[in-house]
Formats: structure tokens, sequence, C-alpha cells
């Protein structure tokens, strides 16, 4: 009997939400599946330690839990005490601890979506290459023979003060492709993993396949344009230094890949288009001495994109070393390259007869800053019916969602901003990946899918949102919060990992 459910992707289709894949029951092909078949859907577990690599989310928690929802001068020491102690945990569960370690023998995934992937790597990164490569981190290779004997105990990557597990993407890649570390499935890639699941299963019916954001999500978190070249074609991922592929080397890409995805012969192929990564509040969009419209321009592009922890009245456009920034022409130029990678991307699915979701348009119409507050997404009833039992202050006396897609949180008084985009800044919450399996479903209603959604649906996506439905009180104080953790935790370096 056929698999009912593959899906290929990166940290959008693994579940990543407030930095960490953690809760993979949140992705949204675990909440498609369901609604397909009754037949099990197999996700990889990061449940260890908040997930990999750090869950911010856990972090706000326990401050509040340890000094209270807003950090004192004198509870500075305390609030650096509980995130070392935690940097520590996780980093040694998944270095050293049972993170590293087999685990469940023999299972094989349908969700094979690896955070961090970029487009070229779904047919190269295999377990072999991911294994090989934590292990040269292990001991540097320039040690003498006799220096490595004797070091091979050391724990090279344990750094007190910067704890993030190194190579996030590959433990993750090892973790989803072959969790058992067996052998026989060693070198197995995203795509070779799932022609193995139809070629043993009786075939795959449908195909989620989404792939690119990677390819340019470095420039927001970044804040700096670093082109592709030629040479990146064939780069590993732990290679490369481009963060915005010029659309030329990403047809190359496609053009190697598709064919090999076609060779899956699943009976339905549904891709997923990139969004624009200059929408969620990863990056915030600033005009110095500009005010509401005047701070857009025609295009709706403010003059500048900073990080989302400095403020409108802090930023110094004079200063680029203290306050990195993109300007608007490189905002757009970004975007530009999306827009030319969806063009082939719909231009490859049209030869194929594969179906495209639209995920960009849905973000667009959702992009709250940029519309100047006038989102135009038409809301599912479902989500409105829910939010309404569960938390009816986040809908609006007409039944509309008062959910988008700033940055979260609570203002004097008790209003709520955000509710769509993590405390990353990037990654959905669990309510927009169930925005994002709507979409998907819809479009699988077009191709003749019969997709039977519970009644419940909706309310079991918004229960499972701890965020929407218990927000952290230190929202409250967003930007003495934002603050911290910049000056306090290795933030920088999470934003540069979670791409």
């Amino acid at each position: 009997m056929a698999v009912p459910l593959v899906a290929i992707g990166d940290s959008l289709t693994q579940g990543m939400t407030h930095g960490s894949i953690y809760k993979t029951e949140i992705a949204y092909p675990n909440l498609i599946a369901p609604c397909l078949s009754e037949e099990g859907f197999n996700r990889p577990d990061f449940t260890g330690e908040g997930g990999i690599p750090l869950n911010i989310e856990s972090i706000l928690r326990l401050l509040e839990k340890r000094v209270g929802s807003r950090i004192h001068w004198y509870e500075v020491p305390a609030a650096v005490q509980v995130i070392l102690e935690t940097l520590d945990k996780t980093e040694d569960y998944w270095e050293r601890g049972d993170g590293s370690k087999p685990f469940q023998p023999d299972l094989r995934h349908h969700n094979l979506a690896i955070s961090g992937l970029q487009l070229g790597d779904c047919d190269t990164l295999t377990e072999a290459i991911c294994s090989q490569e934590l292990q040269n981190r292990k001991q540097p290779q320039w040690l003498p023979s006799g220096l490595r004997r004797l070091t091979a105990n050391w724990n090279w990557d344990d750094n007190f003060l910067n704890q993030i597990p190194t190579l996030p993407l590959y433990r993750n890649t090892r973790r989803t492709l072959n969790c058992s570390f067996d052998q026989q499935y060693t070198s197995f890639s995203q795509i070779t993993s799932a022609q193995h699941l139809a070629d043993s299963q009786g075939g795959i019916e449908n195909l989620i396949f989404w792939l690119g954001s990677n390819n340019c999500l470095g420039t927001v978190t970044g804040l700096e344009i670093k082109p592709s070249t030629k040479d990146d074609i064939d780069k590993l991922p732990h290679q490369r230094t481009c963060n915005l592929w010029e659309v030329d080397h990403f047809k190359t890409l496609l053009d190697r890949i598709v064919p090999k995805i076609a060779l899956i012969g699943a009976q339905n192929v549904f891709v997923g288009t990139i969004p624009h990564v200059t929408i969620p509040p990863v990056t915030r969009g600033v005009s110095p001495g500009k005010r509401d419209c005047e701070a857009r321009n025609s295009r709706g592009y403010y003059d500048f994109y900073t990080h989302f922890w400095i403020w409108d009245d802090d930023f110094d456009p004079d200063k680029p070393d203290k306050h990195p920034r993109l300007n608007a022409e490189e905002a757009e130029l970004i975007d530009h390259n999306i827009d030319g990678y969806n063009d082939l991307i719909r231009e490859m699915a049209q030869k194929q007869g594969w179906y495209v979701v639209d995920i960009c348009k849905a973000l667009d119409q959702l992009a709250y800053r940029r519309q100047a507050s006038q989102v135009t997404y038409p809301f599912p009833p479902g989500l409105s019916a829910a939010l309404q039992k569960y938390q009816p202050r986040r809908v609006s006396s007409s039944g509309q969602p008062l959910i988008d897609t700033r940055f979260l949180r609570i203002f004097e008084g008790g209003n709520v901003a955000g509710g769509l985009i993590g405390l990353d800044g990037f990654h959905p919450t669990p309510v927009c990946y169930g925005l994002i399996a709507h979409e998907f479903m819809e479009v699988m209603k077009q191709a003749d899918v019969t997709v039977n959604q519970p009644a419940d649906w909706w309310d079991r996506v918004v229960l499972s949102d701890t965020i929407l439905m218990d927000m952290p009180e230190s929202l409250g104080y967003l930007q003495e919060t934002l603050n911290f953790l910049e000056n306090r935790t290795p933030l920088l370096r999470l934003l540069r990992l979670w791409n």
C-alpha cells in the first residue's frame, strides 16, 4: 500500500519554532497526514533538552520562574546563570549525551525535512558526510597522530561562554535520515530516502517538496548580502559563505534536482513557493525621522532593515558598526531574487504536472507592517471559531483573527501583537503552521486528493500553541527582554544558525 504522505523540506517543514526543533508534531505535514489517512506518519524526535539548537520560549519561561517577568539590575547575575546552565545542558545533550546516540532502530521517517537545508543539499547531504564532519570537529585536524590518540576523549567543542551545539544542521540530518546510524542508510540523502520509501512501501501518494528559503535567509539574519558563485553549486553546507543565490545558480540546482524528484514517482507532488524573507520580524524595518505611511516607500519598504532587538529611537543610521543594516535597495534585491526563484518553481511545476502552493502570496497578504496593518489574507472560519473559543481577545468584533506577522508583544492594557511568527523572528508559531497546512490542503483538494479534516482540527492547533495560550509576561517588557537576550546570550550566533 502506497505511503499517503512524504515531505522534503527545511525548518519550515520540520516544524522549527522559537529557535528550536522541538515539538515536531506541530509541523504542517504532521497536521496534514491524519486528514489523508489513518496510517502513522513517522517524524524524528527532538524533545531532549528543549530541542536543537536552543529553545527561546523555554529560556523565557525559566527566567520568569527564577527571577520574574522583568529582570532588574540586581537580578542579572542570577538570570545569566540560568542562561549558562541551559546552554550547558543543551550542548551536552546534543554533542555528548543521548542526543548524539543512535535512536529508534529501523524507523524510517515520512517527514524528511531538515532545518537549515538549502535547495542544493537535498540530493547531496548524507548521514555519512555529517558523521565525518562532526568527527573532524571533535579533534582539530592539524594535531599529529600521536596527540590525536591521546586527546581522543577531550571535548574540543565544550565552550562554557558560547555553548551552542556545533553544526546543528549535521546533527539534525543524522537524526532525520538515519536515526539508528544503520550502515545500510548512511549514504541516503533526502531524495534517496524518499525513493527508498517509495520502493519499499508500494509508492508515495502525495509528496511535498518545499526548499529554497535558506538560499536567501542568511541575508536578513546576517544583514549583509553575499552573492553565490558557480563554485557554490557543488559545495557542502559548511563550505559555503554565500547567503543569496543568484537566480541562474538557483536554476542550475533546480535543473539537477527536479528529475530526481520526478523519478520517485509520487502520484501527486506539491511544491511550495519561497516566502519573502524581508517580511518576518527577524529584521526590523526602520526609517529614521519618519512615521506611519511616510516610513515606507511606494513599494512598502523601509529605509533600513536591522536586528529586531534594535528599537526605532535607538537606531543610528550613521553607525553601521553599532547597528548593522540592509538598506531599502538591498531588501528589494533580496525579494527580487526570491521572485525569480518562484518564477522558476512555477515554470518547473507546470512542466512536470506538479501543484504549486503559493506560500509567498499568503505571507504577503499577512504582512502587517508592509501593508500598513491592512491584512488581506482570508483566514479560514475554523481558526476564527477556535480562537473565539479559547482566546477571544485575539478575535475582533467582526470575527477577524487578531494575529499578524509582528514580533510577539504584550502592550500596556493587555493588547497583544503578533502571533504568527515565533520568538526567533522568522519561524512560524503552531497556529501559523496550521495556516500553512491549510494552504497545502486547499491545493490538495483541487488535485482531487481526499482530505478529511476533523471538526476539532483547528481546536487542537490552537491548543498546541503554548505562546498563544499563555504568553510569557516578559513580553510585556519586550525591549528590556530583547536587550537582555542580545547582551547576555549568543543570540547573534543563533540567528546565523537558524538559516
